[in-house]
């Protein structure tokens, strides 16, 4: 499946969402408003994981919109300690048998040449069943985009279990500027009846740079638990953790280190 993106964006209004030939857009937020939706957004405060330094909280230093974008903007306080801001949305959304979903989101993350050891900005999803109760790795999780340390490389991953290769998980990356907006995506595609043959493909700018099927996997349990149930997405930079390691003492803070977006959006295929 190839996607055509026609791009309407301005940097001084909200990002419209891209259109893509052959899907409708289903969900969307371009973040114009003056506080974050909470019809579409809840703002996580609870528990760190992997070893992360910062803390999660609900506030304006933090979490914040433009009028045209919403600011993920980690920072430090003069004790070293470090906050910021992880979003999740409410709904869920899920391929439909024999049909293709996309999810992605237009965001541009900090200032190239600054200390970004120890930054991790993601837009990711996990399984909805982690709601009620199901344990990580078996809930499934698609990273449509990670980045570690300022690196020139945003990452796309899966996670499942064994049959994803985890804790690792199975990944691929593409190269990136920093400081420049770009659309990352991925998208699911159910169209074959055979499981062995539906695919998640991992989308920069519209250009596909990484492709699993379920006969990768294969692992069909697995494999459902990644494209069978609605996900939700979320949005955080983390500080520290298992994989990039601690931030530095010149690790910058604020928006430096920050991810800014311009829209999220949630498409099915016509």
């Amino acid at each position: 499946m190839t996607l055509t993106l026609s791009t309407l964006t301005t940097l001084s209004s909200a990002i419209t969402p891209e259109q893509i030939s052959g899907f409708k857009l289903i969900w969307s937020d371009d973040f114009s408003g003056s506080s974050i939706d909470s019809s579409k957004w809840v703002t996580y405060t609870g528990t760190s994981f992997n070893r992360e330094q910062q803390k999660y909280i609900n506030s304006p230093s933090t979490c914040s919109l433009t009028g045209s974008s919403l600011l993920i903007t980690p920072r430090k306080d003069s004790n070293g300690a470090w906050t910021s801001c992880k979003i999740e949305s409410t709904p869920a959304f899920a391929a439909e048998p024999g049909g293709q979903l996309i999810v992605q989101a237009r965001f541009k993350l900090g200032t190239p040449g600054k200390q970004l050891q120890g930054i991790w900005p993601a837009f990711w999803n996990l399984g909805e069943n982690v709601r009620t109760g199901t344990q990580w790795p078996e809930c499934g999780e698609i990273d449509t985009f990670e980045n570690i340390n300022g690196s020139p490389l945003g990452q796309g991953t899966i996670h499942c279990g064994a049959s994803c290769n985890d804790p690792t998980g199975l990944t691929q990356g593409m190269n990136f500027d920093y400081g420049t907006y770009h659309t990352w995506a991925h998208a699911i595609d159910l169209r074959s009846g055979d499981w062995r043959q539906q695919s998640i493909t991992w989308y920069m700018d519209g250009q596909a740079y990484h492709v699993k099927r379920g006969a990768d996997l294969g692992a069909e349990g697995q494999w459902r638990a990644l494209v069978g149930q609605g996900m939700y997405m979320l949005l955080n930079v983390a500080v520290g953790g298992g994989w990039p390691g601690d931030a530095v003492g010149d690790t910058v803070t604020g928006r430096d280190a920050g991810m800014e977006v311009g829209y999220v959006g949630v498409y099915r295929n016509m």
